[in-house]
């Protein structure tokens, strides 16, 4: 009884978690006595590295109890330095407690990089190949590394039959140095002579060659290096003919590896590609599963593969790419669609069903600019068509990047979505890679016509960073001078008006019959109406003066040859370029209108109209077809003929190409003198067609230089004659065209079709800037 009354007045002693936790401090108490603290930590066949770097990598610490688990950790740590060979971990026990020894065996060090067999590839370009250097220690996978550079540096020489191998020679022992030696067998370098196929019966080899980067030795290989045969390349190949095959329906179809081999003579390569066709597959049916977002009829309404057709992987993924634009348009920006294809190879049918896995609303938290070291950032931002806190928009984003590649000031735009600060919000990163804008030129010649000529421009794309875009130009000679400004802001005070402004000075003796000089300029005003549809209008004012006649230009066209004129301007223009300054596909048309007359000022009465279209299509191998449209009218609001400096004429660098400047236009024979004999007075059209179509190929492309082959063909007519293309002059040529620092240079050769009497063979052509 006294012994459970004394136990109802300790309660404590009845609680079993105090019996738990008194049980649980001894036996920690305990272990604490038993356990071994590390009273020294020590480093066996350390060589070059020092013990106090690594000790600072090490969990286990001096005066710290031992621990199996964090010795296994630290043994891990120092193999994770890549310093050593071998780690392993001992004890030793002693009266102050344990010493740990880490035993290592460190890696050699390269203490020289020696290249035996070569001498088609120079020392330096193969030391500059290599991802291993000298004092780097010995690393097998950077050797491999380097072993597969040295073939690559080959493989570009067409040596593609080198073989490299290496070895370790010692060089110091003591310090554990030793000598790399890269031993190179350059064998003889070849070219590919024949790619053939085995097991193709619907395609012929030619078709299936014509499908491949890889390809045999041709007459331009010197330029377009085929012939050569690179491993990677041809690897690729394979996954190209696949890609063929799927797109002609061909579902079963499959690609061997190629095989490479020497002809007998060593001298070349034929490559043997095996191919399992199969047969072509309908489709039996198109389905949509999932989230449908609309209606199951209007998703397939805007898809590609149809019911009855072949299949062609093609389609399949243009359909893919579109469900999920729909997807993307309306916030799901990680919309999930997976193609499900289900054969039948009985029937040879294919049925396919869109898989479709919505997910979330995103939402855009910030707009991230970066890489743009002299553009601002406000210049980037107003292209955006999303903004920050705004619903995911794929178009929107797929324009924005449109429109900043458009701009020229970039060599890359890249777009990245990382995660924002929830699961529903991304960020979204513009990546930019500038290029120069600008161009600076200035120089001096000599020409027959004009004796010695002095030139210099100033041209920028990007003035300060702020996208205003502007130059200016002179040239000076004994029969011309001409200086001339130019400056627009697509975003004149920070809003979305678009503002030019020009000025110009010239005076020139160039034109046989009469002598010119012109001062005036022009203000515009615009604004994007669309996206890339722009509209403006504006004022030009130009006093032109023309003295000097000859006697051979006709009386009316001396009178009011000179005057005051005095315009308003209207464009619409419509721009769908990849980038202004080197554009190489879209379009660009435009719809331009001009109105002189004494009613705003002026002495000259008319009106002129000019229609424009240029296109570009991006060929293979990184060529561009160019083409260009160019319609003219301009006509007098009085009795008088249109002054003479508004007429058309054609002829010159920047319309027919292989005739002389302002050459080719309506013309008037007059007698040269009393005594006899005639002279052609070209006088210029008050309409004009012109048609020119160039092809751009790339001869040196981080250079910037290009070939190009160029036809134009065109003719101006005057007020009393009718339009007839059979009148048009046409020229032919070639040139060469030069991304310089200085600009783009233009040097071209004309040839005129059917030379007439008094014309040259050849025109020579040279200027600075873009053709069209």
């Amino acid at each position: 009884m006294l012994f459970q009354l004394s136990m109802e007045k300790f309660p404590l002693f009845t609680n079993k978690r105090f019996f738990f936790t008194l049980f649980f401090l001894l036996f920690f108490s305990f272990s604490l006595q038993s356990a071994e603290r590390i009273a020294r930590i020590d480093f066996v066949g350390l060589v070059k590295t020092e013990a106090s770097s690594l000790k600072g990598r090490l969990s286990s610490k001096e005066g710290a109890f031992y621990s199996q688990k964090s010795a296994s950790q630290d043994v891990k740590a120092l193999f994770a330095t890549g310093l050593f060979e071998d780690v392993s971990v001992s004890r030793e026990g002693g009266a102050g407690g344990i010493r740990l020894v880490f035993h290592v065996v460190e890696k050699g060090t390269i203490g020289a990089i020696t290249f035996r067999g070569n001498r088609k590839v120079k020392k330096k370009d193969l030391e500059n190949a290599l991802t291993i250097r000298e004092f780097n220690q010995i690393d097998e996978g950077k050797i491999s590394e380097s072993v597969r550079a040295i073939k690559k540096l080959y493989e570009e020489k067409d040596y593609s039959l080198v073989e490299v191998g290496w070895h370790l020679d010692p060089l110091d022992s003591e310090n554990n140095e030793y000598e790399l030696v890269f031993d190179i067998q350059e064998n003889r370098g070849v070219k590919i002579r024949r790619i053939a196929f085995v097991g193709n019966k619907a395609f012929s080899d030619k078709k299936l060659a014509k499908q491949m980067r890889t390809k045999v030795k041709g007459f331009l290989s010197f330029i377009n290096k085929s012939g050569k045969l690179d491993d990677d390349v041809l690897q690729s190949d394979t996954d190209l003919l696949y890609y063929f095959y799927l797109n002609k329906g061909y579902l079963k179809a499959k690609i061997g590896k190629p095989q490479v081999s020497l002809t007998r003579n060593n001298r070349a390569l034929n490559i043997t590609i095996p191919v399992f066709e199969g047969v072509p597959y309908k489709i039996s049916s198109v389905d949509v599963a999932g989230d449908i977002m609309t209606t199951r009829e209007e998703l397939l309404s805007q898809l590609e593969l149809k019911a009855g057709e072949t299949y062609s992987r093609m389609k399949q993924d243009q359909d893919t790419m579109t469900l999920g634009s729909i997807y993307g348009d309306q916030a799901y920006a990680f919309a999930s669609v997976v193609p499900r294809i289900t054969t039948n190879d009985e029937a040879k049918t294919a049925d396919i069903v869109y898989d479709i896995q919505k997910g979330p609303k995103i939402f855009v938290e910030k707009i991230v600019i970066k890489g743009n070291i002299i553009t601002h950032d406000k210049v980037i931002r107003r292209e955006m068509q999303i903004m920050e806190n705004a619903p995911y928009n794929q178009s929107a984003i797929d324009l924005s990047k449109r429109r900043l590649v458009q701009l020229g000031y970039f060599s890359e735009v890249n777009v990245a979505t990382p995660r924002g600060s929830r699961d529903d919000l991304i960020d979204l990163v513009i990546e930019v890679k500038e290029k120069p804008t600008g161009s600076f030129s200035i120089g001096a010649g000599f020409s027959s016509l004009e004796s010695f000529i002095f030139n210099a421009s100033i041209q920028k794309d990007n003035f300060f960073g702020r996208g205003l875009k502007g130059g200016v130009m002179a040239n000076i000679s004994k029969l011309r001078q001409e200086f001339a400004f130019n400056a627009t802001d697509r975003y004149f005070l920070d809003t979305r008006w678009i503002t030019s402004l020009n000025v110009h000075r010239y005076s020139s003796a160039l034109n046989r019959d009469f002598d010119q000089k012109s001062f005036g300029g022009a203000l515009t005003f615009g604004r994007e109406v669309f996206p890339f549809f722009d509209a403006s209008v504006g004022y030009n004012i130009e006093d032109v003066t023309v003295t000097n006649f000859s006697s051979q230009v006709p009386a009316f066209f001396q009178q009011n040859a000179s005057g005051l004129t005095s315009s308003v301007l209207s464009t619409l223009a419509y721009d769908t370029r990849d980038n202004r300054i080197f554009t190489t596909k879209g379009m660009y048309n435009a719809v331009s209108g001009e109105y002189a007359g004494h009613g705003v000022g002026g002495d000259n009465d008319y009106w002129k109209m000019q229609a424009e279209s240029r296109v570009f299509f991006k060929m293979p191998w990184k060529t561009v077809l160019k083409a260009r449209g160019l319609f003219a009218y301009v006509n007098s609001l009085s009795s008088d003929p249109v002054p003479l400096f508004e007429r058309f004429f054609l002829g010159g660098v920047n319309t027919l190409r292989g005739f002389d400047f302002n050459s080719i236009g309506p013309s008037l024979s007059i007698p040269s003198s009393a005594t006899g004999g005639d002279h052609d007075f070209t006088y210029g059209g008050n309409r004009m067609m012109m048609f020119n179509l160039e092809y751009e190929v790339p001869l040196y492309d981080p250079a910037g230089i290009r070939a190009v082959i160029f036809a134009d063909t065109g003719q101006s007519y005057a007020e009393t004659e009718s339009i007839d293309i059979l009148r048009f002059r046409s020229d032919y040529g070639f040139g060469l065209r030069w991304n310089s620092p200085f600009g783009p240079l233009r040097f071209e050769w004309g040839f005129p079709i059917k030379k007439r009497e008094g014309e040259s063979f050849t025109v020579f052509n040279f200027t600075i800037g873009q053709s069209f």
